[in-house]
């Protein structure tokens, strides 16, 4: 075996050397192979849209909207729009974009009451209206990094939804809070430090 490895070396090339020569072109190949047939990666989930006031489930807006776009003309903030075909099934059906522009909880609620096929049903008052729950970032928020502001307490239109502490930092009462965004809107930080989860 010495004998056999000294003439190798003789030769310039070690027993090692060639093979791993022969096993670099299969190295190669099985990693070609693998990346041919790996898996697409999957899109990210895309977030539930948030609802006008009024819906009860959203399979039942889904399936019962006539995409009429009654409540859309009738909303005196513009905020209810028809999601896109890039929504599939859900396309021709109201969202708000609480950021862009939420509701802003009009007097008669609207919206609630113009819906022909009941998709949408009529809210009477703004403590009864149940769109989602706001939920506060406080690595994001100001107060909560020393910075005074009071921005979403003051604009929140239902008494009791936000509170905040002895050093002025905001908190979401959950039983309280009806989702309508006007926080979400008004918050000074970018990204917002406090975002509408859609009660669906």
């Amino acid at each position: 075996m010495p004998q056999q490895v000294a003439d190798d070396d003789k030769k310039g090339v070690s027993r090692r050397e060639l093979l791993t020569f022969w096993r670099r072109p299969l190295a190669e190949a099985t990693k070609a192979v693998s990346e041919a047939v790996a898996p697409e990666p999957r899109p990210a989930a895309r977030q539930a849209p948030l609802r006008p006031p009024g819906m009860m489930h959203e399979l039942m807006l889904r399936n019962t909207c006539m995409r009429c776009g009654k409540c859309v003309e009738v909303c005196p903030a513009k905020a209810i729009f028809p999601l896109g075909e890039e929504w599939g099934q859900l396309a021709g059906t109201p969202a708000i974009n609480a950021r862009r522009q939420p509701c802003v909880l009009c007097e008669g609620l609207q919206c609630t009451h113009v819906c022909p096929s009941g998709a949408l049903i009529p809210v009477y008052s703004p403590g009864d209206v149940v769109m989602g729950t706001a939920v506060l970032d406080a690595q994001n928020c100001l107060p909560y990094r020393d910075e005074a502001c009071d921005r979403c307490i003051s604009i929140c239109p239902i008494p009791g939804a936000l509170v905040s502490d002895d050093k002025a930092r905001p908190s979401v009462v959950q039983d309280l809070c009806v989702g309508c965004g006007l926080c979400e809107e008004n918050c000074p930080t970018e990204p917002t430090s406090i975002r509408v989860r859609p009660r669906n």
